[in-house]
């Protein structure tokens, strides 16, 4: 099943939202990587959706079938795939980042199927931004639609 270009649209626009809105990321002993955007910073699945669900502030929804966690503090959007998603189990950790003045979204993944599996998954994923920034650029006239994105794989 893929996973609906609107959904990762919105979350990328809620990431965006959450980027002006808070000063920096927090760090507490829930996540032993801390502020680390290109790890999922858990050893399983299962321990992230346990660590990340007890943090406070976390709001938690559900978008296809796919379980959501916002932690706006540290500016992260956490994706744990349904049963029926072939890289199931699977957790995409989405975080936005500022470099050099551009603000980016950066992936991190961790599946327990194959890498092949978890590949596709983090390619919807790109694939999905870049659809998101070649919208947004044709939006707002006179920005370059060949300008370089941040964030990277996992």
């Amino acid at each position: 099943m893929r996973f609906r270009l609107s959904v990762i649209s919105a979350l990328v626009v809620a990431l965006a939202i959450a980027a002006c809105g808070t000063t920096g990321q927090g760090q507490d002993s829930s996540n032993p990587i801390g502020s680390d955007a290109s790890q999922v910073g858990y050893p399983t699945v299962d321990a992230a959706l346990t660590a990340v669900r007890a943090r406070p502030g976390i709001s938690e929804s559900k978008s296809d079938g796919w379980t959501v966690l916002e932690d706006k503090e540290r500016r992260e959007v956490w994706l744990f795939s349904p049963t029926s998603h072939p890289a199931h189990p699977a957790v995409v950790k989405r975080t936005v980042v500022r470099r050099f003045g551009e603000t980016g979204t950066q992936t991190a993944a961790m599946c327990g199927t194959s890498k092949t599996e978890c590949d596709r998954l983090v390619a919807e994923f790109e694939a999905a931004d870049k659809k998101a920034a070649e919208k947004a650029r044709a939006a707002q006239p006179g920005v370059p639609s060949d300008r370089p994105r941040s964030g990277g794989r996992y």
